[in-house]
């Protein structure tokens, strides 16, 4: 799906007719104007109460044009149309023309939860990766140690990286908000309702490339070249491992064969592969982890997850269907 889109905007860009009238009346009143400077913007405001899904950032500072964004929200919900409807309600021109400043494509993978990528997924030319989650009946996060539940997963850093992470658990923490929002007379509509999915029993787990800071590629690097999404794969960069045997046989191997790749599975699951790797290729004399994993494969973890194609073909899916309404 299409998850996350910020386009940039000239600054000669006029507004449309209708916004013109609603920003003077929100910049004329203190009292419901919601534009406050930042740190890189000389103004930014949230115009979901005013009817925009977007929150709009007025005249970069760091640009010598002063051009603006425009930071569309909810979008894995909307459809390209309505996306491109939202930025032309606000300004007067053709958005297909607009540059994309951020852009996130994501895929939803039922029934595979973030451990599993941990096990079985390397992501090339990635040299960092961090995990996230939850230390079990504590609420503070962590950077995994050991065998602890990870809820998220990076490779990379921001604004060029891989997310993985369990939807479920971000859908419980927006409901939690939600609660605390309303009034004690407001009726709370039930988590299904909200998101389409129980609050417990499920696993949903969200795998997302992040783009921005000037490397989106060419093939998508416009608003109007999202029409064309769905011939792009995202999840090119992340690599599949093959799951290994269930049981490895020692009579099969010989003693230190066995004992070397069952002390390889159980780091696999212990800081997953992309750290794996990497501490393959630092004692290994030569940076030999892709041979070394391809000689102990039989010793890989052995749960079965998803593969490449079956991740592509469930991001097409989703965005064929917002490319379609």
């Amino acid at each position: 799906m299409i998850d996350k889109v910020e386009v940039r905007i000239p600054s000669r860009a006029p507004f449309s007719g209708a916004f013109k009238e609603v920003y003077r009346d929100l910049a004329g009143d203190s009292r419901v104007n919601p534009f406050r400077r930042s740190q890189h913007y000389l103004s930014v405001g949230d115009l979901r109460p005013f009817g925009y899904d977007v929150i709009l950032h007025m005249g970069c500072v760091h640009d010598k044009h002063g051009n603006h964004k425009v930071e569309l929200l909810d979008t894995g919900t909307m459809s390209y149309a309505r996306m491109g409807h939202e930025i032309e309600r606000i300004f007067d021109l053709d958005a297909r023309r607009l540059a994309l400043m951020r852009l996130d494509l994501a895929a939803d993978v039922r029934g595979v939860p973030v451990p599993w990528f941990d096990r079985h997924v390397l992501a090339r030319w990635k040299q960092w990766v961090c995990d996230i989650g939850q230390v079990e009946r504590e609420t503070s996060e962590y950077a995994r140690m050991g065998r602890r539940q990870v809820q998220t997963l990076y490779f990379g850093k921001r604004p060029n990286c891989f997310r993985i992470y369990d939807k479920i658990a971000e859908y419980r923490h927006q409901y939690d908000q939600l609660a605390r929002g309303l009034s004690d007379a407001a009726e709370l509509p039930s988590f299904d309702e909200v998101y389409g999915y129980p609050a417990t029993g499920v696993t949903l787990t969200r795998v997302e490339r992040q783009m921005g800071g000037g490397r989106i590629p060419g093939q998508i690097d416009t608003f109007g070249k999202l029409k064309d999404s769905a011939a792009f794969n995202p999840f090119d960069r992340l690599r599949f491992l093959a799951c290994g045997l269930e049981e490895p046989q020692i009579e099969n191997y010989g003693l230190m064969k066995y004992g070397f790749g069952m002390f390889l599975r159980r780091q696999a699951e212990d800081i997953g592969m992309h750290r794996l790797r990497a501490l393959l290729n630092r004692y290994s004399g030569g940076g030999h982890a892709a041979r070394t994993l391809r000689e102990y494969r039989d010793f890989l973890p052995a749960d079965a997850g998803i593969t490449a194609e079956r991740l592509y073909a469930t991001y097409r899916e989703s965005v064929g269907r917002q490319i379609a309404a």
